[in-house]
């Protein structure tokens, strides 16, 4: 994985020294709003382990995102699995911390990820689209969703929660 440089962000590769500050976010009510509620301390370290994996796996995986200049991490934007239908999916997900909404910055990293992802070729033979589950109450969401390229498919229940489900294929 190599860092991604947009007009105001910068996303990098996730690594042990970022282990604390998502930690503390995916304890936070806010930052993890829309997600199902916050991690305990076992469950947060868990979530970050598996950041750190899906990194070594998908060059477009979720990473952290800064503003660029600053060291402080926002949040993050990227790739992971997700099952869905039975099948295993590239599923693309974002999350700002409260004050970084509002601003562009989900859709600006949303479409510097899907920038790569496109470049890249299929990273298994089912590899042709991704897709984005979002809260049915998270309209802004949904907006970043479709200000990048992802239609409306379906709603249907994922991890038990009932979620609206985007799609987008990949441009290799």
């Amino acid at each position: 994985m190599s860092t991604i440089v947009t007009e105001r962000l910068t996303i990098t590769p996730a690594v042990e020294d970022d282990r604390a500050r998502f930690t503390h976010l995916f304890g936070d009510p806010e930052f993890m709003a829309f997600s199902g509620g916050v991690l305990d301390h076992d469950a947060a370290n868990g979530r970050f382990d598996r950041l750190l994996r899906r990194g070594e796996e998908i060059p477009f995986a979720k990473q952290p995102v800064r503003v660029t200049g600053t060291d402080l991490i926002i949040g993050y934007a990227g790739f992971d699995r997700a099952q869905l239908d039975g099948l295993d999916r590239l599923e693309i997900g974002w999350r700002l911390v409260p004050e970084a909404r509002g601003h562009g910055f989900a859709t600006e990293a949303a479409q510097a990820v899907l920038a790569l992802a496109d470049a890249t070729p299929p990273l298994h033979d089912h590899d042709h689209e991704g897709i984005a589950i979002i809260d049915p109450t998270n309209a802004p969401s949904a907006n970043v969703a479709k200000k990048v390229g992802f239609t409306y498919w379906k709603t249907a229940k994922v991890h038990g929660f009932v979620d609206d489900i985007f799609t987008r294929p990949f441009r290799h």
